[in-house]
């Protein structure tokens, strides 16, 4: 079964075959700027993507060198998915992530992001980085071990996070007084829905155009949770004389959270940059990751990037 942003769509992208930036082969009076970036492991749509498997810092392995200005003189990729600085300096770096929208018609409409983190991680000479496994993305298991050089966090808002679903439902002939009911199991989604969360429920077919004014004043629609993920819905012909049939509609079906909390960040370019900082030789840099959102990835484009360069001449 989907995850919740597991049909979110991709959101803006550079042309085909753009440039991310100018390269002047050697640099400029002195500065020299390298720019790489990351390979996709999976496709949304036509679109490259890295999934992020759950909610763990994770290291995202650098994997394409898009130009070097030092060719090579002050830092390089060397297959193990991070940075290694070759020599020493003073240098300031700049990380973006495109992480991806969930624009009207997704299939995600509502969905609420949760909190994401960003960062540009530092480990020193001696200190091992994370394990780089190709195509895939490497936990980081003890975040002390390692300099944060930039961190940047996307809280989320006061909002509870949200599961739906949609089914075909006919409650049928209800005599007056009666009642009829049906237990419908929700998906995948932001939470785990668990008695005592809330959850709200319509009916195509409960209309006056369907059953007649008075016979649809009579009648009541409501839900609750049973069980875990199983939301009972009940329709009453509680104030009606007479029966009522009731013929098969659309029954949409929304849970929410009780007491947690969701954010609203989507289509987000989050650009995040370091300042000038002393890098020695042998120390390595890489980018880490983490999101509280299920299903949740990063689009890799000419959005998605480290950017490292000399401050002084």
């Amino acid at each position: 079964m989907a995850l919740p942003l597991a049909n979110a769509r991709p959101g803006r992208q550079a042309p085909a075959g753009a440039q991310p930036e100018h390269f002047i082969p050697g640099g400029v009076r002195g500065i020299q700027r390298g720019h790489f970036s990351y390979t996709a492991t999976d496709h949304v749509d036509e679109y490259g993507v890295i999934r992020i498997p759950d909610d763990r810092l994770y290291m995202v392995p650098l994997t394409k060198s898009i130009f070097d200005e030092s060719s090579g003189g002050k830092y390089a990729l060397a297959g193990d998915g991070v940075l290694t600085v070759l020599k020493d300096d003073l240098y300031h770096m700049t990380v973006n992530m495109d992480w991806p929208a969930q624009s009207r018609g997704s299939g995600q409409d509502g969905y609420d992001v949760d909190s994401r983190k960003l960062l540009i991680l530092r480990a020193r000479v001696g200190v091992k980085p994370p394990t780089y496994t190709q195509g895939q993305v490497t936990p980081v298991t003890d975040l002390s071990r390692y300099d944060r050089m930039a961190s940047h966090d996307t809280p989320g808002s006061s909002v509870p996070k949200s599961v739906r679903t949609t089914v075909e439902w006919a409650p049928g002939t209800i005599a007056a007084g009666g009642m009829t009911y049906v237990d419908v199991p929700l998906p995948a989604g932001s939470f785990d829905p668990a008695v005592g969360d809330l959850v709200r429920v319509s009916h195509s077919s409960l209309t006056d155009a369907v059953l007649g004014q008075k016979k649809n004043a009579g009648v009541q629609i409501s839900a609750r949770f049973v069980a875990p993920g199983v939301a009972r819905v009940m329709v009453e012909n509680r104030y009606g004389a007479k029966a009522v049939a009731i013929p098969s509609g659309t029954m949409n079906v929304l849970a929410e959270s009780a007491v947690a909390s969701a954010g609203n960040n989507h289509d987000a370019w989050c650009y995040l940059n370091s300042g000038p900082v002393m890098l020695m030789a042998g120390e390595k840099i890489f980018v880490g990751v983490r999101s509280y959102s299920r299903g949740d990835f990063l689009q890799i484009s000419n959005g998605s990037f480290i950017r490292i360069s000399n401050v002084i001449a």
